[in-house]
């Protein structure tokens, strides 16, 4: 049997190529929508994709499935567990082979045996893998959002990105039934994962590409856990903001939304970024934080081109109307890579990118930029001595509850933006995170909202806590309390 892993770092996700030696058929599981990274592989190995499938409906990124399958000719397999209200529609589950518990897919010496594993999703099957040349028995299971490396998939999502209120509880309780019956499995089944550290889709996922049962069994927190209703309330607890384009995800991916294609690249100049300005057009400025905090156009937000760009993209850039990227990458290879990033998420509405020379040729007309300004440990507690002064920390659930300054408030960043309401623009804000990359992002967002009296703590809660400051938050990872230095 072949074996291929395809890993995306920018979404920390993973899909999978299985094919026959002998028949030189291939099948691939969870693609995204670069369905020629697929393509391509499978003329690299000289062999055929037959079949298509993914494990459930993503909501992280869209999916390449049905658009893979068309191009390649291949037969598209899709779950028909869940039920009505949070499946497949119908209508997407007509241009498909449907999956049961047990299915079977098989090619060649290749056997593929759906399970399904609710509690992420309700429709949510893991596939046992067979290598047929060695036996009948599994070699390992392609586990998609259902177990990580020392995690599992979070049962929130159904209520929190799709609506289903009242979902959570119900969930989790079938993830905890889930667990139980592929416990029973064999210890050396080795355990193929669809995303890994930095996703989303759970809260302490691991770096490491792959497991085995048993190894999970041993140190993997929730197969420890053996009283469901305790089982419920851990994975419940803490878990990330969703970013606001889980919805939008979940309801492209579950409609079978037509295949997008990325934006050619279109360069602008001065005139356009007025234009644009003018209109109120979103402006997301892709430099890094410190260029941008250094000096940006006014009423941008800046989301900086690394590994975490898709994520506060969806969270933070609408969908339902035009934008566009300031960028100082300004060849076109290198505009069109940003886009088909984007896509990768569903954000297509790219009118043009103006490239950094823009953002100089803005200063030169219109005499300055606007900054970030960067406030010290020292600074921020003479502020809070002296003036009013509110301290927003945009950290994570979890993160939050190992430890915060006293008197902050928690707004995980990807939640800003439906509870700017919450703040006071005539009073200073002062944002972090843990090191200051997430709190950047959101300070450049409150600016475009027409806040101006926002600053960025330099160095973020690690600063704060090296300074020795007084932390508050029961279950702090640091001491509960620590005193400043003498």
């Amino acid at each position: 049997m072949l074996f291929r892993r395809f890993y995306d770092e920018n979404l920390a996700q993973a899909s999978y190529m299985l094919a026959c030696e002998s028949t030189r058929e291939a099948i691939i599981i969870d693609p995204s929508a670069d369905i020629g990274h697929y393509t391509r592989a499978a003329g690299a190995d000289r062999v055929k994709i037959r079949h298509v499938t993914e494990t459930h409906i993503h909501a992280d990124f869209l999916s390449g499935s049905a658009a893979l399958a068309e191009a390649a000719g291949a037969r598209l397999h899709l779950s028909g567990e869940g039920g009505k209200d949070w499946g497949y529609r119908d209508s997407t589950l007509r241009g498909a082979d449907v999956l049961r518990d047990g299915s079977i897919i098989e090619f060649g010496l290749v056997r593929l045996r759906a399970m399904h594993t609710p509690g992420h999703t309700p429709e949510h099957v893991a596939f046992l893998v067979f290598d047929l040349e060695r036996g009948e028995d599994p070699v390992g299971a392609l586990t998609g959002d259902f177990v990580f490396v020392g995690d599992v998939g979070r049962p929130d999502l159904l209520e929190k990105a799709a609506g289903a209120k009242g979902s959570m509880e119900a969930s989790a309780r079938q993830l905890f039934q889930s667990l139980e019956r592929f416990a029973k499995l064999p210890g050396y089944l080795q355990i193929w994962p669809g995303h890994g550290a930095g996703s989303a889709c759970g809260k302490a996922l691991g770096s490491m590409p792959q497991s085995t049962l048993g190894y999970e069994k041993l140190f993997n927190w929730a197969f420890a856990e053996s009283n469901e209703s305790s089982f419920v309330e851990k994975v419940l607890a803490d878990q990330p903001v969703p970013p606001s384009y889980f919805a939008e995800m979940k309801r492209a991916n579950r409609n079978g939304k037509e295949r997008q294609s990325a934006p050619a690249a279109n360069l602008l100049g001065l005139e356009d970024l007025e234009s644009a300005m003018k209109a109120g057009a979103t402006i997301v400025d892709t430099r890094t934080a410190q260029k941008f905090a250094a000096g940006h156009v006014p009423r941008t937000i800046n989301i900086p081109l690394n590994k975490s760009f898709l994520n506060w993209s969806g969270a933070l850039v609408p969908y339902n109307r035009d934008f566009y990227i300031v960028s100082d990458r300004d060849s076109d290879e290198e505009v069109s890579e940003i886009l088909n990033e984007l896509c990768k998420i569903g954000l297509t509405r790219v009118r043009g990118v103006f490239p950094a020379a823009a953002v100089r040729d803005w200063k030169s007309r219109h005499g300055q930029l606007e900054q970030v300004a960067q406030v010290s440990v020292e600074d921020l507690t003479r502020q809070r001595a002296e003036n009013g002064v509110q301290v927003i920390d945009v950290r994570n659930p979890d993160e939050w509850r190992h430890g915060h300054l006293p008197g902050a408030v928690h707004i995980p960043l990807a939640a800003l933006p439906a509870r700017l309401s919450e703040l006071d623009g005539s009073v200073p804000i002062v944002l972090h995170c843990k090191g200051g990359g997430r709190s950047s992002i959101g300070a450049s967002f409150l600016q475009s909202r027409g806040m101006s009296n926002v600053s960025n703590l330099a160095g973020g809660f690690e600063a704060w806590v090296a300074e020795g400051r007084e932390v508050e938050g029961a279950g702090t990872a640091e001491p509960a309390r620590r005193k400043k230095k003498s």
